[in-house]
């Protein structure tokens, strides 16, 4: 009995053995416990800190970073431009030292260096065009030189000196025509005998059938001979302008037709037939006079405001009458509107703005002025011819 108790007990005693061990050991972990919480609170509110200065650390040096980069890109931009001037500057100058050591190591002359000249030349007259552009049309009517000569005038006839070759043919000449036979040789004429005249004729018969054959093959031969041999009639035109006035440049001829427009334009609105004497040739004056006079007897002008010119173009070079005529045209914005003899508007409307094109026909004089201070003038081109078209209006 007492046997069974205890192995009864047994298990019990070491169960009550075992808790109150285990409570021995969470005894202390029960207390502690607060102290672990509080601990673990203070250092997540810590952390929370921690990460708080760090997201503005983040921040601060995300802003610092940013305007660093605004920094490095506006650096970046001003180093770009600098690159790119010095490389150009680099280009330019290794350009010229090649032109000056082609012209240097050339035997021609300085080639290089009139290249650069003629470039030069070029953008400053595209860029800064020359202050001393003059009138290409208006008629001098200062001071000429006179030239005088005092000596005689009358034509001398004068024996023409023989050389020696000549000399001695006609020494040998007249010894040979003492002798018959050979003066009978002599005195022959080639174009006398009857095989001259026969051959003649049959070159005549050839060259009129040539002139007057419409094969296409003597069309083509005629054209390709006019071209190698003439030249077309620009270019023909063109050489007769430079042997007139070798400066003649085209460039400036068209600057100077500019600098004559809104003065011939405006005097043409006018009908101020005075300031066109200056200008124009006699068959235009005379076309002009009866326009004018119909406009006058009407009692109405057209308003002669002009809002802007624009640049003057090249249509077509040739020669006429053995002259050269330059036709170029240019554009005006003017007001359309006519009025009465006391500036009323009875056609149109003073806000009204059309653009009219003119066409000038421009014929160069002979030869050149000497003023008398001695300075040559280029020969003066007169309008032989003025057309005007006008368009729609822009307002």
């Amino acid at each position: 009995m007492a046997q069974q108790l205890g192995g009864t007990l047994a298990p019990l005693m070491s169960s009550v053995q075992a808790q109150r061990t285990a409570l021995s050991l969470v005894q202390p972990l029960a207390v502690a416990l607060p102290h672990l919480r509080a601990l673990s609170t203070s250092r997540g509110a810590f952390s929370q800190q921690q990460k708080a200065e760090a997201q503005q650390g983040q921040q601060a040096s995300t802003s610092g970073s940013e305007q660093q980069q605004q920094q490095q890109e506006s650096t970046g931009a001003g180093e770009q431009a600098q690159n790119f001037y010095n490389s150009f500057k680099a280009g330019y100058e290794h350009v010229k030292s090649k032109a000056a050591g082609a012209s240097a190591g050339s035997g021609e002359g300085p080639q290089g260096k009139r290249l650069l000249q003629t470039l030069a030349k070029d953008l400053r007259e595209v860029l800064l065009p020359a202050q001393d552009i003059t009138s290409a049309t208006r008629v001098y009517t200062g001071p000429v030189a006179s030239v005088s000569y005092d000596g005689p005038t009358a034509l001398v006839l004068a024996k023409e000196q023989a050389t020696g070759w000549q000399k001695v043919w006609d020494t040998m000449q007249d010894k040979l025509s003492g002798i018959p036979g050979i003066n009978k040789i002599l005195n022959v004429k080639v174009t006398d005998t009857a095989a001259f005249k026969k051959g003649q004729e049959m070159v005549e018969d050839l060259k009129d059938k040539y002139e007057t054959s419409d094969h296409p093959v003597v069309h083509k031969v005629e054209d390709l001979k006019s071209r190698m041999f003439t030249g077309s009639e620009a270019s023909r035109a063109m050489r007769e302008i430079r042997s007139r006035d070798p400066s003649f440049d085209m460039n400036r001829f068209v600057q100077m037709v500019k600098v004559d427009a809104p003065t011939v334009v405006r005097a043409f609105l006018k009908h101020d037939l005075e300031a066109l004497q200056l200008h124009c040739g006699p068959e235009l004056l005379e076309r002009f006079g009866g326009i004018f006079k119909h406009f006058n007897e009407q009692g109405v002008f057209e308003d002669p405001s002009i809002l802007f010119i624009g640049d003057v173009e090249i249509v077509e070079v040739r020669l006429m009458e053995d002259d050269p005529f330059i036709i170029c045209q240019f554009h005006c914005q003017q007001l359309k509107c006519t009025r009465d003899k006391f500036g009323n508007v009875i056609d149109g409307s003073a806000n009204q703005i059309q653009r009219v094109y003119y066409f000038w026909g421009l014929q160069q004089e002979k030869s050149p002025i000497v003023t008398a201070e001695g300075k040559v003038l280029p020969p003066r081109w007169v309008i032989k011819d003025m057309m005007w078209q006008s368009m729609l209006a822009l307002v």
